[in-house]
């Protein structure tokens, strides 16, 4: 069954029924949603704005070097660019993040939604409170959510800059449950990379990693 968003025009498709089932099984009091790879298609947007904004500090790297960086977390960018090519960041780390976040919102547009989770999203979040869970920039998630709709879906969005410890450290998710003042246990989260599985179970969530095709919780 689909339906039509009303502001996007986007056909909005249902859960699908082993979703559903499992869903219903599962019975969480609320969910927490990963942002890029999860929610969002970023994977593309995301480096082609690291490529734009190391060409502005007058640095180029290798395109496969590029496409396995450590784009989220910076400090560690920053040790794989001297380390790996001898390269030297030569700005701060929020300096790098504050170029970076011009480049991607010009780009927000790009953004395309992960289907089978965002029908989930929309589903969930008729019934239960629903979070996002980021290690990107608020104002990127922000605008990402927007650009796919979701942008009413969350009644709060963690990013990195609301945290010390990026994935797969559990803060980003601890933070979440206690902004809907619910327990970590009775929180449903959603991701699609071994950090933040790793983030979400550390912070005694169950997860559900969106990578398997037949879907299935794990519990801390």
């Amino acid at each position: 069954m689909t339906s039509v968003h009303p502001t996007t025009g986007r056909h909005l498709s249902a859960p699908a029924p082993a979703d559903r089932l499992l869903l219903t099984t599962l019975r969480p009091a609320v969910v927490v949603f990963d942002f890029d790879g999860t929610l969002a298609d970023t994977s593309t947007l995301n480096t082609d704005a690291a490529r734009a904004t190391l060409a502005d500090l007058g640095l180029t790297v290798p395109e496969p070097w590029l496409q396995d960086a450590p784009l989220a977390d910076i400090a560690l960018l920053r040790q794989r660019l001297y380390t790996g090519l001898n390269l030297r960041l030569p700005c701060t780390d929020g300096e790098f993040v504050t170029i970076a976040q011009g480049h991607w919102l010009t780009r927000s547009h790009q953004v395309r939604e992960i289907p089978r989770v965002t029908a989930v999203a929309r589903h969930l979040a008729t019934t239960v409170p629903a979070a996002v869970a980021s290690a990107n920039d608020g104002r990127v998630v922000d605008a990402g959510l927007a650009a796919i709709g979701l942008a009413a879906l969350f009644q709060a969005v963690v990013a990195r800059e609301h945290v010390e410890r990026l994935k797969p450290d559990p803060e980003c998710y601890l933070l979440a449950a206690a902004e809907l003042a619910t327990e970590p246990a009775r929180c449903l989260a959603f991701e699609n990379t071994d950090e933040g599985v790793t983030a979400a179970l550390a912070a005694g969530l169950t997860i559900i990693d969106i990578r398997a095709t037949t879907w299935s919780a794990q519990t801390p």
